[in-house]
């Protein structure tokens, strides 16, 4: 098989048993796996069953190479999972040709995954501000609560709003008001952890989902984003416009669900002052 496809171009890694091909597997994420089912310490099929529980490895087409053409076998290895079957002895053309269909398949699995993946970026993506959009956001704080419900794990959110938009607007256009929440979405987003999120929950509104903070961690958290976002004005063709931004901040008690403790950040936004339950606002 190697002479027959080292004229082909293609890269080949060669394993002399079923353990050896899945570590060489693990390590060079081949695009196509040619597989003899009568291998040592780990039959093909073996290979093949543990091929099937990664999610990467699992999307590589397998091609088993078997001297057992009986339309059983055939069908029983196409049911475990393998791409497609190849029975010794093969011709040159035959091998080449199933491998080139084999990659085309894997080319077409890795398109419409990255198609996929950019669909996901869209339907959750706020397209002005780059930052999450609400139904995304809702659904992540959603699934936080339910965690901080079951593990006890604190939770804050910090809902932002940018001082005068309107003001902005009237005044220099709405492709200013446009750039300022670009501007604020970026800063923002520069001042989070991984494992927090940012989304546009209204045309000036910012929520930020903190897990694993508690009370002690949301004034650092506000000082923080203010600061991030009041550092220097926004530059607006020959224009700076200064921004701020007002803050409501709410740590999750007991009882609270998502949208209990979004009403919490909402009245401390408009009140300005802290709340018994862990509320804070700046």
């Amino acid at each position: 098989m190697r002479r027959f496809l080292d004229e082909t171009g293609y890269v080949i890694f060669e394993a002399g048993d079923g353990e050896e091909a899945l570590q060489l597997a693990a390590r060079e994420r081949p695009d196509v796996i040619l597989l003899d089912r009568q291998i040592p310490r780990l039959d093909g099929y073996g290979v093949l069953a543990s091929l099937q529980t990664d999610p990467e490895l699992g999307e590589v087409p397998v091609v088993l190479v078997t001297s057992h053409g009986e339309p059983a076998d055939v069908a029983d290895g196409l049911r475990r999972g393998a791409h497609d079957y190849l029975r010794k002895p093969f011709e040159q053309q035959e091998l080449v040709a199933r491998v080139h269909a084999a990659m085309r398949t894997k080319a077409l699995r890795d398109e419409l995954r990255a198609r996929n993946a950019q669909l996901e970026r869209l339907v959750s993506t706020d397209l002005l501000t780059g930052l999450l959009n609400r139904g995304a956001t809702a659904e992540y704080l959603r699934a936080l609560t339910s965690r901080s419900q079951r593990h006890g794990a604190p939770l804050s959110i910090v809902l932002l709003d940018v001082d005068g938009i309107g003001d902005v607007n009237a005044t220099h256009g709405h492709a200013a008001g446009d750039a300022l929440l670009q501007a604020v979405a970026e800063r923002i987003s520069g001042e989070l952890r991984e494992e927090d999120a940012a989304g546009r929950w209204s045309g000036d509104e910012v929520l930020v989902v903190a897990p694993d903070t508690g009370t002690d961690g949301v004034p650092p958290l506000v000082a923080r984003l203010r600061g991030a976002v009041g550092a220097e004005p926004v530059s607006v063709g020959r224009e700076q416009i200064p921004v701020t931004v007002s803050a409501g901040a709410a740590t999750r008690a007991d009882g609270d669900d998502a949208e209990a403790l979004v009403r919490r950040a909402e009245r401390a936004l408009v009140t300005g002052r802290a709340g018994p339950a862990g509320d804070g606002s700046a």
